[in-house]
C-alpha cells in the first residue's frame, strides 16, 4: 500500500499540536514522518508545546576549543559557506559539529524571541531545543526541512529552516550544515536543493583530497552534468582496481560501493586499462560506459587533473522573493485558465512525459515561457531545462550554439571546445524559442538530430547521443509558414506533437479577476498593501494590451513601485501621464472572427509585405547601416537580412 504524503500546511500542524495539548494520539500520517518521529522524541524528553528550557550556550574558551578541535572540518567549509552567503541574501547559515553545537554563523542572524538568537556557541540537540532541521539531520542522516510552524516549541516561528550532514569517505558524520530563511518564502525547496549541492561539493572536496594521487572516474547519465556536484567519482590506482566508490557513484552504477570496491574497472569500461591509460596519461579524456541498465558518460583523470566542481553563482543564487509570476507549476497556472486551454495544457504535460513534442503558438508575452516552465517542472525531476531563443542569436551563431563544437573549430572558438544547447538539455527539456525564426538550413540539420537522437559538433567527428524533451514556441503562426514556404513542413510536423495555442489578453475570460490576482501577487512581492480602484480596474480589462501578460505585468508593477508611500488606493492618476493617455484612448479592434481562411493568408501575405516596406523604409532612414536599422526595428540583425532576402 502507498503510504500518502502529509499535507505539511499550518492549519494541520496547528491540528496537529492541539491533539498534543489534549493528550490525544496523533492520527497515522498526519505529520510528515520525520517531523512525526521527532515530536514524539521530545515527547518524551517532556518537552511540550510551549515548553521554554534554558539552552546550552558555551562560553568564548569553550567556543575556542571547539572550533580547533573541529579545524578540518571549518577550513574545508568556510570558502563556500561564505560565497553561498553572500549571495542568499536574508539568509543564515549555521556551520555545526555532529553534536549540534554552532561552530560558525554566517549572514542575517535571526532571533526568534526576546530570549533566543541563533548564533555561535549554541547547542541544537533534540533534547532541549525540540524539532529543528540541524538536530534532525543528524538523527534522519539525511536533507531534512523544518518548516517554521513544525518547531514544536516555537508555534509562532517566523522562520523555516533546512539541514544536511556532511559525511566523510567512510560515511561518517563530519558536521552539518544549516540554512534558516523567513517563513514565508513560497517554494522552501529550493533551499534544501541548495544545501544538498553546498554539501555534494564538500563531499567532493574531501575525495579530491583524499584521492589527489590517483586516477579519478567521473561518471554521469548526462554530459552536461559530468563537472557538476552531481556526478559520481571512482577512484582507482595505477592497475585499475577500484579503490573507493562515493555515494553519487555507486547510484549512478547501480551497485552498492561496497560491492565495487577491487573489482578491476575493465568490467565496467569493456577496454584494455592499460590502452586506456595511455590515451588519458596526459590529461582527461571522456569514455561511454556501457552498462545493462543503460549508457553512461565517464570522464577518466590521471593523478592530480581532475579538479573538484565549484559551485556557480548560477547554481547558489536563490531569490528570497522570486518574481511571482515565474516558476509557477502547471495546476497552479492554469487553475483560472478556460478550462479548454487548461485541459490542452495538461495532454502537452502528459505529452512531454512520454517524450513526444509540444509546440506552444502565441503572440510576444502571452507566456509561452511560462508555460514551458511549467511543463518541465510538472515532469517532477531535477533536469536541466535549457531554453535557445532562435531569434536572438546572428545566423552564423545559432549552429554553433545549438550543437556545440569542438576545440579549434572556428577562429574565436573557446579552448576545449562547447557541448552546445542539445547536449546541456541532455536528460532534461530543450525549448526552441522563436522557432519560427531559425534558417531554412538549420532546420534540416535540427530535423536529422531530433530523428537520429545523435548530435556531431561542429568540426567535430564524434556522434554525442541526446535524449530530451523538445518545446518550440513561435509568435508566428508555423502553418502559415510552411504554406509561404518558410519553414520546412517536415520539421512542422516533427515538433507538432501536441500545439498548444495561447490566447492574446483581450481574449482572456474573467481578466478583471486576473488583473486582481497579479495586483494581489505584486503587493506580497513588493511589501505593499495598496487597493487596486475598480475603475481604474475596467479601463484596464478594456484596454486590449498588444504586449499581452508582459506589458500588464510592467504597467502595473510600475504604478506599484512609483507609489507615494502614503498611497493606500491606486486610482487612474496613479500612472504615469503615458498610461493614462493609452488606457482612455480608444483602440480599433483587430481581426474579424468571420475572415476565411484565404482571408487569413491573403491578410498575412499583405502583412509580410507591409511589414517588409517598413524594414526597407527604416533601412533607408539609417542610411543603410544594417545594425542601427535592426536596433530600431526591434529585431536581431540576422533576421533583417533574411526577412529583407
Amino acid at each position: 500500500m502507498i503510504s500518502r504524503a502529509a499535507l505539511r500546511t499550518s492549519d494541520v500542524i496547528r491540528q496537529a499540536r492541539e491533539h498534543l495539548l489534549r493528550g490525544q494520539q496523533l492520527p497515522l500520517g498526519m505529520l510528515d514522518a520525520c517531523i512525526d518521529r521527532s515530536w514524539q522524541r521530545c515527547m518524551e524528553h517532556g518537552l511540550q508545546p510551549g515548553t521554554r528550557p534554558e539552552l546550552p550556550r558555551l562560553d568564548s574558551s569553550e567556543l575556542r576549543t571547539q572550533r580547533e578541535t573541529h579545524r578540518r572540518l571549518i577550513e574545508l567549509a568556510d570558502p563556500l559557506i561564505r560565497r553561498v552567503a553572500e549571495d542568499l541574501r536574508g539568509c543564515q547559515l549555521l556551520l555545526a559539529t555532529p553534536d549540534a553545537t554552532v561552530l560558525k554563523s554566517y549572514g542575517q542572524r535571526f532571533v526568534l524571541n526576546d530570549r533566543f538568537h541563533i548564533g555561535a556557541g549554541i547547542n541544537l540537540d533534540e533534547r532541549w531545543f525540540g524539532t529543528n532541521a540541524p538536530a534532525l539531520a543528524l538523527i534522519e542522516r539525511a536533507p531534512v526541512l523544518v518548516k517554521s510552524c513544525e518547531h514544536l516549541l516555537f508555534p509562532d516561528n517566523p522562520v523555516s529552516c533546512v539541514a544536511a550532514p556532511l559525511l566523510d569517505l567512510n560515511g561518517d558524520c563530519l558536521g552539518l550544515i544549516d540554512l534558516t530563511f523567513e517563513a514565508d518564502h513560497p517554494r522552501p525547496e529550493i533551499f534544501l536543493r541548495r544545501v544538498q549541492q553546498l554539501t555534494g561539493a564538500l563531499e567532493q572536496r574531501l575525495f579530491f583530497r583524499h584521492y589527489q594521487q590517483h586516477w579519478v572516474l567521473q561518471v554521469h547519465a548526462s554530459l552536461a552534468e559530468l563537472d557538476s556536484v552531481s556526478c559520481g567519482l571512482v577512484a582507482l590506482n595505477e592497475t585499475g582496481l577500484i579503490l573507493a566508490v562515493d555515494s553519487q557513484a555507486a547510484q549512478w552504477l547501480g551497485e552498492a560501493s561496497a560491492a565495487l570496491i577491487g573489482r578491476h574497472i575493465e568490467e565496467l569500461l569493456g577496454n584494455s586499462w592499460k590502452e586506456i591509460c595511455r590515451q588519458c596519461e596526459s590529461c582527461s579524456a571522456l569514455l561511454g560506459l556501457p552498462l545493462t541498465g543503460g549508457q553512461l558518460v565517464g570522464r577518466l583523470n590521471p593523478p592530480d587533473q581532475w579538479q573538484p566542481a565549484a559551485l556557480s553563482n548560477e547554481a547558489i543564487v536563490v531569490p528570497v522573493s522570486p518574481e511571482p509570476s515565474l516558476c509557477r507549476d502547471l495546476e497552479a497556472l492554469v487553475e483560472e485558465w478556460p478550462m479548454a486551454l487548461a485541459r490542452e495544457a495538461r495532454r502537452a504535460s502528459r505529452a512531454l512525459e512520454v517524450g513526444l513534442p509540444v509546440l506552444l503558438q502565441g503572440k510576444t508575452g502571452t507566456g509561452k515561457e511560462q508555460l514551458a516552465r511549467a511543463l518541465h517542472i510538472s515532469l517532477g525531476e531535477q533536469r536541466p531545462f535549457v531554453a535557445l531563443n532562435c531569434a536572438a542569436l546572428p545566423e552564423s551563431l545559432i549552429e554553433a550554439e545549438l550543437f556545440g563544437y569542438g576545440e579549434g573549430a572556428f577562429t574565436g572558438a573557446r579552448k576545449g571546445g562547447y557541448s552546445g544547447r542539445l547536449v546541456q538539455a541532455n536528460g532534461g527539456t530543450l525549448m526552441l524559442d522563436e522557432i519560427g525564426d531559425m534558417p531554412l538550413a538549420l532546420q534540416a540539420r535540427l530535423l536529422r538530430v531530433l530523428q537520429e537522437r545523435v548530435v556531431t559538433p561542429l568540426g567535430d567527428h564524434r556522434e554525442v547521443p541526446i535524449d530530451c524533451r523538445v518545446i518550440a514556441a513561435s509568435h508566428r503562426d508555423l502553418e502559415i509558414l510552411v504554406t509561404a514556404g518558410d519553414f520546412r513542413e517536415d520539421l512542422y510536423y516533427r515538433l507538432a506533437g501536441v500545439v498548444v495555442e495561447l490566447p492574446t489578453l483581450n481574449e482572456q475570460v474573467d481578466l478583471a479577476g486576473q488583473i486582481h490576482e497579479r495586483w494581489a501577487s505584486l503587493c506580497r512581492h513588493h511589501g505593499r498593501h495598496l487597493v487596486l480602484d475598480e475603475t481604474l480596474v475596467e479601463r484596464l480589462t478594456a484596454y486590449l494590451w498588444p504586449g499581452n501578460w508582459r506589458e500588464l505585468e510592467h504597467c502595473l508593477e510600475a504604478a506599484l513601485v512609483g507609489a507615494e508611500p502614503e498611497c493606500q488606493r491606486l486610482t487612474m492618476e496613479g500612472l504615469s501621464p503615458r498610461w493614462q493617455r493609452k488606457l482612455t484612448q480608444p483602440m480599433e479592434s483587430g481581426v474579424d472572427s468571420t475572415a476565411t481562411s484565404e482571408d487569413v493568408c491573403n491578410g498575412s501575405q499583405e502583412l509580410r509585405e507591409m511589414e517588409r516596406a517598413h524594414m526597407v523604409r527604416t533601412l533607408e532612414a539609417h542610411d543603410g547601416n544594417m545594425t542601427a536599422a535592426a536596433r530600431a526595428l526591434g529585431i536581431s540583425r540576422s533576421t533583417l537580412y533574411r526577412r529583407l532576402g
